[in-house]
């Protein structure tokens, strides 16, 4: 337990995910092409991203008692993740069923209600007491306090803000992440670097925009503003691949490389999850990574 180096707080999910060529309509049945089922959540696929490319990483989140949550403890103790901070809930695991249409290019989405997050146990306040870096999804950053930790009071802090983080205060964060959606309806009308820079200077953080195929853009006061190219694939599905880059990128400034650097290395590894249909079984490892980007 010492020697985690990331603790990852927030959602756990079982995904059945399904690939058509279009969505059926009403009382209509349609092939699919492929189905899987795996993990997801945005703590827990960054928590997979973190082990892959040779984070030593732990979850802290909340699962229920039933046969979903012992897959998702099957599922981490494969991935080599420490579960010793996972609670079991009084609510069923919570998970999604998802249905991909070619036709569209979109997703449609079931979700059974999210878990209610059972208090935090102590190998839990443990592990983040030790690590170097704690990353938050949307449920995580709402247990900081709970957890005792805060920012300048233990572990670095990376934020998955993929959901209304319009008007949030990045002063609490050291790693502020959001899309640049989310940043254009935190600035309207704002050019994205101007408005990563004026989040950057005032937190006096880091904070990175997330670009979809594009790449990402990111902003330090030690570096100013960087960018770093996407890549392309041969795309199967997006799903979370923006949680990948969250536990990439964190995983690649753990392991020193400078900030641009980082940015690139995670957008290949969000891009080689894509060739997945599933959000965690194309995440590559460190080798992997090395590969592709000496072959690109």
């Amino acid at each position: 337990m010492s020697s985690i180096q990331a603790v990852c707080v927030g959602v756990i999910t079982v995904d059945t995910i399904a690939l058509v060529d279009r969505y059926p309509s009403e009382d209509e049945r349609v092939i699919a092409h492929e189905i899987v089922r795996g993990g997801g959540g945005p703590a827990a696929v960054a928590a997979v991203a973190l082990s892959r490319l040779g984070i030593k990483t732990a979850i802290i989140g909340t699962i229920g008692d039933d046969a979903d949550g012992k897959e998702v403890l099957r599922i981490f103790e494969k991935e080599g993740v420490d579960t010793s901070g996972v609670s079991i809930g009084a609510t069923p695991t919570a998970g999604s069923v998802i249905v991909s249409s070619l036709e569209r290019s979109t997703r449609a989405i079931n979700t059974r209600q999210p878990a209610i997050q059972a208090p935090a146990n102590a190998a839990a306040r443990e592990l983040v007491s030790k690590a170097k870096w704690i990353h938050v999804d949307h449920v995580g950053i709402n247990r900081l306090n709970e957890l005792g930790i805060s920012r300048g009071n233990g572990p670095l802090i990376s934020f998955d803000a993929g959901y209304g983080v319009e008007s949030f205060d990045p002063i609490v964060v050291d790693l502020f992440v959001p899309t640049d959606r989310q940043m254009a309806l935190r600035y309207p009308g704002v050019d994205l670097a101007v408005a990563l820079e004026n989040d950057s200077l005032k937190a006096g953080n880091t904070v990175v925009a997330t670009q979809g195929s594009a790449g990402s853009s990111g902003f330090s006061p030690e570096t100013g503003l960087v960018t770093a190219s996407g890549f392309k694939v041969d795309v199967k599905g997006t799903l979370g691949a923006g949680d990948v880059f969250h536990g990439a990128l964190v995983a690649q400034i753990i392991h020193g490389y400078p900030l641009q650097e980082s940015l690139r290395r995670a957008n290949a590894v969000a891009a080689l999850s894509c060739l997945g249909l599933d959000a965690q079984s194309r995440i590559p490892t460190t080798t992997e990574l090395d590969a592709y980007l000496e072959a690109h």
